[in-house]
């Protein structure tokens, strides 16, 4: 039997992870390997780790607060379990409500039921609308030269990269999508190389609004208008949202629809109030607590 990656913060073994990965594959279960593996030399080499320096432990522990292992383990354990469709139906309801905000679904299972995949670090290629509206609009969205030179290139770039979404749920079968932006000690990046002003939940939902995936991608069944947004964190920075940006962008886009026109100044035909409703917020703790045994880390 292939040994797990690791028992507490991955507990699988790379063939039982590789489906959830659409591009690199073995780059990404590599990832995986290292860090464990650097963990685990650490901590058998330290029998007792009480007042170990920040500067020694940091680096080979990184493991312990790395939000790829975190949602690995308590996404895999929810979607692998057999009452799969239950415990995701209960989450849902929890962030959302008991109705879909979502076109032609009236309940959670109709969400649900069909081909459910799982994926991480999902590629979402940023909307082109955004890029050109981006470039047309360089100098009132960056103050520094150089920058503004680097977007003179004569290839044209693009001005932003795809987005990796953390963890993306995907029905085949009818469009449904839940993409899940994680953090666990870390904040929402504020900006972008040539945009000093998208951050990242916003940017996370600018490219749910499109589906720019190719063909043969994996993710082209995507039905943007049955999409979801939602934020997953520790319970602790739900509790105390001031502490992170993110606490107050999301209770800003949960609560007044107009923050996200001021965020997402060139789309002028979405629905504020209906996108708004699509957003949530749920916590590691809230896994843990309706699917047991998803989160073995403290809490």
């Amino acid at each position: 039997m292939l040994e797990v990656i690791d028992r507490t913060y991955l507990p699988f073994t790379a063939d039982q992870l590789r489906p959830h990965f659409i591009a690199d594959v073995e780059g990404q279960i590599e990832y995986y390997r290292r860090s464990a593996g650097r963990y685990h030399d650490f901590m058998s080499s330290h029998e007792n780790t009480a007042g170990i320096p920040l500067t020694q432990a940091r680096s080979p522990r990184q493991i312990e607060k790395d939000e790829r292992f975190w949602t690995v383990t308590a996404l895999k354990h929810a979607f692998d379990d057999p009452p799969r469709d239950a415990i995701l139906a209960a989450l849902l309801t929890e962030i959302y409500g008991t109705t879909p905000p979502v076109p032609g679904m009236n309940n959670w299972n109709e969400c649900l039921n069909g081909q459910l995949e799982l994926y991480f670090e999902a590629c979402l290629p940023s909307p082109p609308t955004y890029v050109e509206w981006l470039r047309a609009n360089l100098a009132g969205r960056q103050l520094i030269p150089y920058v503004l030179d680097a977007a003179r290139r004569e290839n044209a770039r693009t001005l932003e990269g795809a987005t990796h979404v953390d963890a993306m749920f995907l029905n085949r079968s009818n469009g449904f999508a839940w993409l899940i932006e994680a953090k666990v000690l870390s904040d929402v990046s504020y900006s972008i190389s040539f945009d000093s002003y998208r951050n990242q939940i916003a940017r996370n939902l600018d490219v749910m609004l499109d589906n720019t995936s190719q063909p043969g991608a994996g993710l082209e069944t995507r039905d943007p208008q049955r999409s979801l947004f939602a934020l997953l964190t520790p319970g602790g920075f739900k509790r105390y949202p001031s502490s992170r940006l993110y606490g107050w962008l999301m209770h800003e886009y949960e609560n007044d629809p107009h923050s996200l026109a001021r965020d997402l100044p060139h789309r002028t035909d979405v629905d504020w109030r209906a996108l708004s409703k699509r957003i949530g917020w749920f916590t590691f703790d809230d896994v843990e607590r309706i699917r047991p045994g998803s989160c073995t880390w403290p809490l």
